[in-house]
């Protein structure tokens, strides 16, 4: 019956609503953050936003576009990507690794990286240079909801989104996401939550950003079905079972998570100011010769020389005509600040038959799990930037830094004789100084190329080294884009894969530096994209789960679980080419993504050889208002040893070699019904649909069965208040 009314009152409150244009990004660096031109000329409520993020490390701006795109809206929820690209348990919500290789975020040079248990929830858990920043006219709202199932195993996603500005210089906001999977198959709920207030101050010499973000996640683990036949062959059972009632491997066990984050940059800028006349032509104005015009493309080495300098914040006047002022950054100064506080708990209160049934090893005593560990972060960037263009003796922005980094760990310790935890603490210091060139200014070539070496103290020889570079050619009255990046590490593992201690897994590794080399590029023309990435890993550390066969009481092969941590001696090699088409014919359109991949050892980093997303629709308007998309897609992989997922770390491990089994060679097909309606998106989608039992092999993970058919609506509004 809910469903029912949300299909009426839906597109009944979007017809209520007024247009709204959305701001395309501007020059940031421009005063105070105003509006270039207005976006609906009309009486009453000014509307207009503009977003842009900033650089995690330097905190410089960066121009983006706010998102309400209704194209693939319907798959905006889907833990495993829009379009398909990550293995997870079936769950909204539940853990998530990517399926290609260059997707993966793992350098300890990269923030909170140390913390690997935030890695699986990467598609809720925002970094500062993800979080978009705004300045709108007016206070702006978005409400987006979606929802599946009943109160029993529904899903439900809801995002807020307020932001406002005080005046043209500072603007407020804040976000909350929540995420409640209650699960078809037992045991699989999974519950998240996110408050996050955001706040800038942008002025022509000094510009602040800052958020403080509060996440809580937390994860029912049944450890997947005891037998998969339940799924795979039913017809084996006497017995036909619901997926609530399948027999899982575990109960009574949760991981939970809090990651706290607050993070602040800022910067003091150094420069001069010119002024423009009416028609755009840069002016110097004497007092002794009045006002002398130079072309509007004037270089920045010649405006330098030829305008006044000094700041001000009114318009010069000289025989009746006005000139516009502008600031010129040509030295900045900034400071970067993060601390993280995070916890992660594993809790298991499972029976006694349960957990021996299930895991391998105890190294703690007591009849449950009780793994806690605290990690705290703070991390000190500062540097300088000579702006590009403004230095005669350099063409190309120069950032020079120096960065501090402290890391805090508490895990649990030996048991005492009496039996009471102890808790052991490590403190790592990281120190790392280093440089970037840069050209983000014209119209044809852009690119970054960073160089930064770090030292513990204790340990040598770590650098992280990273470029990128983007070329745009004008070709048949279009525009063929290159891009390239690229980079070269050598770096610690993470301080948890060198040091873990829980009930049902124990190890401290003295684990080699490991050395990554990747390149890659891009190519754009029209509606092709085309990708290609290799990467070699020397050292690769991994996660290894293991398996320990018994027969149980009635006569069913099982395995009880543990896993640890592993180190290749030599290295791996990594392949990946992305083929990215769209195809249009009238109303009639055509997406595909088609991506191959190869590596050298198979045993320790897994990949499908191939996977496919395929995206055939309508796309039409309805009384010229109600723009519409009416079609289905499909996501496929061939098969291969996809990592397991181990509860006791909340972690994807790779399989053990000796009891692994294939997943994959299995379509998944989602029907939708897609729609935009000035303010408003919303669809209805049939997720699914090809689902048959006891057919295929529906698993993204061993064990995890993905949720059969099951109808799904969404809605999203923006609000102008």
């Amino acid at each position: 019956m809910r469903r029912i009314y949300l299909l009426y009152i839906i597109p009944l409150c979007a017809l209520q609503m007024v247009a709204q244009r959305i701001q395309p990004p501007r020059d940031m660096e421009s005063e105070g953050g105003h509006f270039l031109t207005d976006s609906v000329k009309k009486v009453g409520v000014p509307e207009g936003i503009s977003a842009w993020t900033v650089d995690r490390r330097f905190g410089s701006v960066r121009p983006a576009a706010y998102d309400t795109v209704p194209h693939l809206f319907q798959n905006e929820a889907f833990t495993d990507g829009p379009t398909g690209r990550y293995n997870f348990l079936g769950n909204l919500g539940s853990p998530r690794q990517s399926r290609v290789f260059s997707d993966r975020k793992e350098s300890t040079f990269d923030g909170n990286a140390q913390f690997v248990f935030a890695q699986p929830y990467d598609f809720f858990l925002y970094q500062p240079d993800e979080l978009l920043y705004t300045n709108t006219k007016s206070p702006f709202t978005n409400l987006t909801y979606h929802e599946c199932g009943n109160k029993q195993n529904g899903e439900d996603r809801f995002r807020a989104l307020f932001s406002t500005n005080i005046n043209k210089r500072v603007g407020l906001g804040f976000k909350i996401d929540y995420l409640y999977g209650r699960g078809y198959y037992d045991s699989q709920a999974t519950s998240q939550f996110d408050g996050t207030l955001f706040g800038s101050y942008i002025s022509t010499r000094y510009s602040l950003h800052a958020f403080y973000a509060a996440n809580h996640m937390k994860t029912s683990e049944n450890g997947g079905l005891e037998n998969d036949y339940y799924v795979n062959s039913p017809e084996a059972f006497p017995t036909k079972y619901s997926t609530a009632d399948m027999p899982m491997s575990l109960s009574k066990s949760y991981n939970k998570l809090n990651v706290n984050t607050l993070y602040l940059t800022h910067r003091y800028n150094l420069g001069f100011t010119r002024f423009r006349d009416p028609d755009g032509n840069i002016v110097r104005i004497s007092r002794d010769k009045g006002a002398e015009r130079f072309s509007s493309e004037t270089s920045g080495q010649e405006a330098v020389e030829t305008t006044a300098t000094g700041e001000t914040d009114e318009d010069e006047v000289e025989e009746g005509v006005r000139y516009e002022a502008e600031f010129i950054p040509v030295t900045s100064f900034f400071h970067t600040l993060r601390i993280d506080h995070n916890n992660r708990r594993f809790l298991s209160n499972a029976p006694a038959a349960v957990r021996n049934a299930y895991f391998t090893d105890f190294y703690l005593p007591g009849d449950s799990a009780n793994d806690f560990t605290r990690y705290a972060h703070i991390d000190n960037t500062i540097g300088i930037e000579l702006h590009e263009g403004l230095n005669k003796w350099m063409r190309t922005g120069f950032r020079l830094f120096a960065r501090h980094e402290l890391h805090k760990f508490s895990i649990p310790g030996e048991a005492t004789s009496t039996g009471l935890l102890t808790r052991q603490s490590f403190t790592e210091n990281h120190f790392s100084v280093g440089g970037q060139l840069l050209k983000e200014k014209g119209e044809r070539l852009h690119y970054h190329a960073l160089g930064e070496l770090r030292t513990s103290g204790k340990t040598w020889g770590e650098f992280n080294v990273e470029a990128d570079a983007s070329l745009k050619l004008p070709l048949r009255r279009d525009t063929l884009s290159i891009n390239l990046d690229g980079h070269i590490r050598r770096e610690r593992p993470s301080f948890y894969l060198r040091h873990y201690h829980g009930r049902n897994a124990w190890w401290d590794a003295d684990l080699e530096q490991q050395f990554r080399f990747r390149v890659g590029g891009e190519l754009r023309y029209k509606q092709t994209r085309l990708s290609f990435h290799m990467e070699n890993i020397q050292k690769y550390a991994y996660l290894q789960e293991t398996q320990v066969p018994y027969s149980s009481a009635d006569g069913i092969a099982r395995s009880t679980y543990g896993v640890g941590i592993a180190q290749t001696g030599g290295g791996v090699q990594l392949l990946e080419a992305t083929l990215r088409q769209d195809i249009r014919l009238g109303i009639l359109h055509w997406d595909n993504e088609l991506t191959v991949q190869a590596t050298t050892n198979k045993d320790v980093l897994p990949l499908p050889a191939f996977t496919a997303w395929s995206n055939l629709y309508l796309q039409f308007y309805i009384a010229r208002v109600l723009r519409t998309e009416i079609g289905a897609d499909v996501r496929y992989f061939t098969s291969y040893y996809a990592p397991a997922y181990s509860p006791i770390i909340g972690q994807y491990a790779v399989q053990d070699p000796d009891a692994r089994i294939k997943i994959g060679n299995y379509p998944v097909i989602n029907a939708y019904a897609n729609f935009h309606l000035k303010r408003t998106r919303f669809y209805v989608m049939a997720s699914h649909v090809n689902y048959s039992s006891g057919t295929g092999c529906p698993f993204l993970v061993p064990h995890y069965p993905l949720n059969r058919l099951v109808l799904r609506l969404g809605v999203s509004w923006n609000f102008i208040n």
